[in-house]
C-alpha cells in the first residue's frame, strides 16, 4: 500500500475546513455561558426555596438537594466545555497562522 505525501497546498486546504469547525465550536460559547448563569441562578433559587421550607413539588428529582446536585454537573460539564472552547481558540489562532 502506497502512502499518498500531500503537498503543503493539500495540508493548507485541509487545515483550513478542520478550522472551520473550529470556528463553529468556538460560536457556542457565549451559549454555554448563559446556560451556566441560568444554572447557577436556579440553584440559588432552589437553595432559597429550600432554606424557606417551600414544599418540594416536582415529579422529575426526589428532593431540592437530588436536583441540586444534577445542575451542579451540568455546571461542572459547561465548564469543561468552556476549557475545551478555550483550547480550540488557541489551536484555531496557530492553524489561521499556518495557512496564511
Amino acid at each position: 500500500m502506497e502512502v499518498k505525501v500531500m503537498n503543503v497546498t493539500e495540508k493548507k486546504e485541509l487545515m483550513g475546513k478542520y478550522a472551520k469547525k473550529l470556528e463553529n465550536a468556538i460560536k457556542r460559547e457565549a451559549s454555554v455561558m448563559k446556560e451556566m448563569e441560568n444554572d447557577k441562578a436556579l440553584i440559588k433559587s432552589l437553595e432559597e426555596q429550600k432554606t424557606s421550607g417551600v414544599a418540594f413539588d416536582n415529579t422529575v428529582y426526589e428532593s431540592y438537594d437530588a436536583w441540586i446536585e444534577t445542575i451542579k454537573k451540568q455546571i461542572k460539564k459547561s465548564e469543561n466545555t468552556l476549557t475545551n472552547i478555550e483550547f480550540k481558540k488557541v489551536e484555531l489562532e496557530a492553524i489561521q497562522k499556518y495557512i496564511a
